[in-house]
């Protein structure tokens, strides 16, 4: 199973989250180092470390695609440009993808519950939030479009063997870089999952991951206190309760019957109607 190309995808894609943890470990130490030179208050550095965290994240993604990028060029690997790499990935959204993002965040506002927080004024955090997440999984898209271009021009792997691999390092990576205090990571699980089910059998269909995370991810990140690294600290709204798993199963498995059967639904429709 674990042969091939296969064996290829997992390794640098491995490499990747480890590298962006050691990367992210090594930015909040020497941050922390120079607040304790400075004699501050063990509360001060983590106040610091709280409020730059999706900085620290975003900056530590970045330097490992970047030393990812320079390895492949190192071993002479056949890359495409920038230019026609975002060619390839920017397009516009499928209908589709814009109605699943749109069910999804109003079914989960509707079980959860959003009700007012009172928390005004933090339109700085906010923003940062909103970019933070989509670049936190953004990027992570990126990297894995990027593998796909340069290990799986041959021969294309299993597509699901490929999507349980990377959904386990990708969870592994985000345990070990932030404190999961809200219990979001199988919300952050299933987000990943279903990107990686937009993004499409080569990773590519990117203009749907964009849409999914602009629409869903990040307003219920900065707006409605669905934030890993902050929670509902900054955010305007929140949600009664998180739903679990069940709950995001259902609402998964009818946004994916609509996202694969809308056509023949819609057809059969008709049919009866006339």
């Amino acid at each position: 199973m674990l042969e091939g190309t296969l064996f290829k995808n997992i390794k640098y894609y491995g490499s990747y989250q480890m590298l962006y943890v050691v990367i992210f470990i090594i930015i909040s130490s020497i941050g922390a180092f120079f607040h304790f030179l400075l004699n501050h208050e063990i509360s001060i550095v983590e106040s610091w470390l709280h409020n730059n965290h999706w900085e620290i994240l975003i900056i530590a993604k970045l330097v490992s695609l970047y030393l990812l990028n320079r390895w492949f060029k190192v071993r002479l690997y056949q890359l495409k440009s920038i230019r026609e790499l975002i060619r390839e990935l920017v397009s516009w959204p499928e209908p589709r993808a814009m109605v699943i993002a749109a069910f999804m965040i109003i079914s989960y506002l509707s079980l959860g519950g959003a009700v007012f927080a009172g928390q005004v004024g933090y339109w700085y955090h906010q923003v940062a939030s909103y970019l933070g997440i989509f670049l936190y999984f953004g990027i992570e898209f990126i990297v894995i479009a990027y593998l796909d271009d340069v290990l799986n021009q041959k021969e294309q792997p299993s597509y699901f063997w490929l999507s349980v691999f990377y959904t386990g390092l990708f969870a592994a990576a985000f345990r070990l870089s932030v404190p999961d205090y809200y219990n979001l990571l199988p919300y952050m699980i299933f987000c990943f999952s279903t990107l990686m089910y937009l993004s499409g059998k080569s990773f590519k269909s990117w203009s749907n991951v964009v849409c999914f995370l602009a629409v869903f991810v990040a307003p219920m990140a900065s707006l409605f206190g669905m934030d890993p690294v902050w929670g509902e600290d900054f955010s305007p709204f929140k949600v009664k309760t998180k739903l679990g798993l069940p709950f995001l199963a259902a609402i998964w498995m009818i946004s994916f019957c609509y996202y694969k059967y809308r056509d023949q639904i819609i057809h059969g429709a008709r049919r009866l109607y006339r």
